[in-house]
């Protein structure tokens, strides 16, 4: 058992040399056995189920030498391609919203919003990241395509 300034632990994890709280019985989430937590893994789970979505969506919205084309359709309207995809974000934002005000969608699920709220996030991540290593770089930031 780990010793915590005064005297041991209670609640501790029962791994050698970890004194993190133990959550799980006799282990830390760290050290669950079997691996990750249960709802740690249901997060990888769904990271590898949302790089999926975006493959294929992005045949249907991308080019084939750019997935993000249609997001990036934003900058021939004046604005920063990431910001685009924080535009589209916030349309999933709202439909969640009427969600908590109307308790009911039409078109999608909930789910499937958070989905898509996820990869618009990670699309606005990469683009923004790319924004900024051209700024960087002294590369000019396409206003239009």
């Amino acid at each position: 058992m780990a010793e915590y300034r005064d005297g041991p632990l209670i609640n501790c994890c029962t791994v050698e040399g970890c004194s993190r709280d133990a959550t799980r019985g006799f282990f830390c989430d760290i050290h669950v056995p079997g691996g990750r937590h249960p709802n740690s893994a249901r997060f990888h789970d769904i990271l590898r189920e949302l790089g999926t979505l975006h493959d294929r969506k992005q045949r249907d919205y991308g080019k084939d030498d750019d997935p993000f084309a249609n997001v990036r359709a934003s900058s021939e309207w004046g604005m920063p391609e990431w910001v685009g995809a924080m535009l589209r974000l916030t349309d999933k934002v709202r439909r969640l919203q009427a969600l908590r005000a109307n308790g009911r969608l039409a078109n999608e699920s909930a789910e499937d919003s958070m989905r898509d709220i996820a990869v618009y996030a990670i699309i606005a991540l990469v683009l923004f990241e790319e924004e900024a290593k051209m700024a960087a770089t002294g590369e000019s930031i396409p206003t239009s395509l």
